[in-house]
């Protein structure tokens, strides 16, 4: 990939935008320095729950939006086909998923009981089980730190390629940079990040789309000259119908199983506010997936044989456009794999704090709190870092596991949990415990029985089927259980 003429501006365009992210933390840190120490971890976490519109779309938005649509899935447009253009565009339906699915009822919960993260949902429905808080907290730690290794050793390579600099350099200014701002302004930081970065990446898909649009146009000799090379990249039927089917599931249909995806229930002010972020997040989502991922089938007629199809987008970008049109769309790019990080590194964070910390050593010392959520927000960031100086070889796979392993264990216990008030903490230990084995062997082609499908599917079959069997065969919840997550005991503040 030829890069020299326009390395230049994309050095400039970058640091520009690592700048604006910068002061961007500063005005966070600022706002975060006037909450009162009593309430510093419900505005660390949650931002006081006072989300717009807006800001609630792009963090459920950018948030699950990361390296895999920006760079991975155009990539797998390019090498696959249209059959992946036509199952990414599942992801349009992430907002409606994630806010429709469980969006008042965890506003509603949460205000009921304080609660500051996705477990402490999943740990008042389930009796205060430190089962369901334990082995939750500790998969968050394990599979979410394997993501952010992924995300930023994908991202550190594509700066790296981008602007020439070493590695551990790029490493550096890509991931301090999220460190900055997530621990200075926490989800407040975090959420006008990601606002901001929403905007980015939107400008500059639409930019690229219309610039690749322009170069190849018209549209039926572009695709003629595609049949030409290979009349599979136009084919539907690359992919078995079930494996499509499979990839819609997991890519659009169980992201609340993902926690730093149904975060942002905890943030939104009102449901007027939800309502509006679930219709601004699918469009804005359905831009994305449409323009960028077709972009990578299309990228086929100006440049055919590609011997690395991730860097489709940074070559359309760098090859086809003005240098500091290309530097921007690369800090778009940036932007989007920072956002994952950025909301997964919360989504640890309280995991050490509420779930483990304070569950050791319990304090109400505000600002004993303070110090130790700063401190994990830290080392959550941290040690990703630390580990991406020598990242693992088949990063993909551990963005895969991860997501997988993750989904197949939270889906079925928080959706049931909130939904049918028979579900007991053993239908959901049993769940969870039994949808990630279920994935791991059955994605590692240990238990060879998939349905040809992907194996996230397996494992939310056996989570299901666990969940609702072990909990109808023993104790019914509590009343108190009951009575809070369905009865009008306490005043409820989302209307």
């Amino acid at each position: 990939m030829e890069l020299t003429g326009a390395r230049t501006s994309v050095i400039i365009a970058f640091v520009l935008y690592s700048l604006a992210l910068l002061l961007i933390a500063e005005f966070s840190r600022r706002r975060m320095a006037k909450s009162r120490l009593d309430q510093y971890v419900s505005e660390f976490y949650t931002g006081g729950r006072g989300m717009g519109s807006w800001v609630v779309a792009f963090m459920v938005a950018a948030g699950l939006c990361s390296a895999g649509t920006f760079l991975g899935s155009p990539g797998l447009a390019y090498s696959v086909g249209l059959v992946f253009p036509f199952v990414v565009m599942a992801q349009s339906f992430m907002n409606f998923v994630v806010l429709g699915q469980v969006g008042k009822k965890i506003g509603i919960v949460a205000r009921r009981v304080d609660a500051q993260s996705y477990l402490d949902i999943l740990t008042e429905r389930y009796n205060h089980s430190n089962f369901v808080r334990w082995f939750g907290a500790l998969a968050i730690w394990i599979f979410y730190t394997s993501n952010i290794v992924a995300q930023l050793s994908g991202g550190t390579r594509l700066i790296q390629v981008m602007t020439g600099f070493p590695y551990i350099w790029s490493l550096l200014a890509f991931g301090l940079v999220v460190l900055v701002y997530t621990v200075m302004g926490g989800i407040k930081g975090v959420s006008t990040a990601i606002f901001f970065q929403g905007l980015v990446m939107t400008i500059c898909i639409v930019i690229l789309f219309g610039v690749l649009l322009g170069k190849i146009s018209p549209m039926e000799n572009a695709y003629r000259q595609i049949i030409e090379t290979n009349p599979k990249l136009v084919s539907p039927w690359v992919w078995t119908p079930a494996y499509s089917f499979s990839m819609f599931v997991s890519l659009g249909l169980v992201t609340i199983g993902q926690p730093h995806g149904a975060m942002a229930c905890l943030t939104y002010k009102d449901t007027k506010a939800m309502h509006s972020a679930m219709i601004i997040g699918a469009a804005v989502v359905a831009v994305w997936s449409a323009m960028i991922v077709w972009a990578g089938n299309l990228a086929h007629a100006v440049v055919p044989k590609l011997s690395v199809p991730d860097y489709v987008i940074p070559y359309v970008a760098v090859n086809l456009m003005p240098g500091w049109v290309a530097g921007l769309v690369l800090a778009g790019v940036a932007a989007a794999i920072q956002s994952t990080i950025a909301a997964v590194v919360l989504v640890i964070s309280s995991a050490l704090v509420r779930d483990m910390y304070l569950v050791l050593k319990p304090t109400k010392d505000p600002k004993k709190i303070r110090r130790v959520t700063l401190g994990a927000t830290a080392v959550a960031a941290l040690v990703p870092v630390l580990i991406a100086i020598k990242p693992p070889a088949a990063l993909q796979w551990f963005i895969l596991f991860a997501i997988g392993g993750l989904t197949s264990s939270f889906f079925w216990p928080m959706l049931l949990g909130l939904y049918w008030w028979r579900a007991n903490e053993y239908g959901a230990i049993a769940g969870m415990v039994g949808g990630m084995a279920t994935f791991i062997l059955v994605q590692g082609k240990i238990i060879p029985f998939n349905l040809g499908m992907h194996g996230i599917v397996m494992g939310l079959i056996v989570s299901g089927i666990l969940t609702v069997a072990v909990s109808l065969a023993t104790p019914k919840p509590p009343r108190r259980i009951i009575e809070l997550f369905w009865g009008k005991t306490r005043p409820v503040e989302v209307t």
